[in-house]
């Protein structure tokens, strides 16, 4: 499976989003349409978060210096949370504001055919976008299912980037079907329902993007089985008995952080400790590529002590 960048990703949802922009924008402004008032509102908050999104990525590969000896990796997750607000609180809410008002006070709408095209246009446009995070996420995550992908990946810009592109094209799908509606009935209710339907399906992933990027922020932990693999890993060093304890963080996207506490077999000498030390660290980014710092720590289990 061909590698997917986290920049080509931003990158391509950016540029789709700047199409959606002014190709709904200007047919709202011709049909008057609600509907596309609203794909023009979602264009404008997938820009809107994915240019923030851009601009996190780059600042989050920063070089770690003496004030964040770690990096900028978790300035990513910060991005990410302006992003969901300002998609809930702006674009979401403006959307079901004025579907409503359309819903409630119907104007008429005209050349609805010509909106349906460009629905269809945002269709594939957005899913090919969208395309791009899937075959990232199956990428990182190889072997599971889309779901377990989306759910533990800490690969906030690409999770983000995954939701707003799904957005897009569920959006032209919602649109699609309410302005076909009207077509057939001539009720530009539809109209303004399929705004609200919008609108609401954007604040619930910007609830999602919000929940997930909260984990991050607080300092999650690595996910039971990526644990399991990190300390079956540093335990097939020759020379270490046992992993006594385990601490794990994310500090940027895909970028793990390890403090691990391992029993070695007794008499060692000095430059044997330091080598399986230096061993236990090798492996372990080699097994586990999204480690990116690592310390360890020899420890003497309690019952030895007494």
């Amino acid at each position: 499976m061909k590698k997917i960048s986290d920049v080509r990703v931003v990158a391509t949802s950016f540029l789709v989003s700047v199409s959606d922009v002014i190709l709904n924008f200007t047919i709202a402004f011709f049909t008057g349409s609600t509907v596309m008032l609203a794909q023009g509102l979602q264009g404008l908050s997938d820009l809107t978060t994915s240019g923030i999104l851009y601009i996190g990525v780059k600042r989050s590969k920063r070089k770690a210096d003496k004030k964040y000896q770690f990096g900028y990796g978790r300035e990513i997750f910060f991005w990410v949370l302006m992003a969901g607000i300002f998609m809930f609180l702006g674009t979401g809410g403006a959307s079901v504001y004025f579907g409503y008002q359309q819903f409630s006070d119907p104007q008429p709408v005209s050349n609805a055919w010509v909106a349906l095209f460009v629905l269809a246009f945002g269709m594939a446009t957005n899913g090919y976008a969208f395309s791009l995070s899937v075959i990232r996420l199956r990428k990182l995550h190889h072997g599971l299912s889309w779901w377990h992908q989306l759910i533990r990946s800490s690969v906030a810009e690409t999770k983000a980037t995954f939701l707003i592109d799904f957005l897009g094209t569920s959006s032209a799908i919602i649109g699609f079907i309410a302005l076909a509606v009207f077509v057939l009935t001539d009720n530009p209710a539809f109209d303004g329902l399929g705004a609200m339907a919008v609108g609401l399906s954007m604040m619930a992933v910007s609830v999602l993007l919000i929940r997930d990027v909260r984990d991050l922020i607080i300092g999650k932990a690595v996910e039971p089985d990526v644990a399991r693999k990190i300390i079956n890993t540093a335990e097939s060093v020759p020379g270490v008995l046992s992993v006594l304890d385990l601490k794990t963080m994310y500090i940027g996207s895909a970028r793990i952080l390890v403090i691990l506490e391992v029993h070695l077999r007794d008499k060692l000498e000095t430059d044997e400790i330091e080598r399986i030390t230096d061993d236990i660290k090798s492996i372990i980014r080699q097994n586990i590529t999204e480690v990116q710092h690592i310390q360890v720590e020899i420890e003497t289990p309690e019952n030895e002590l007494k």
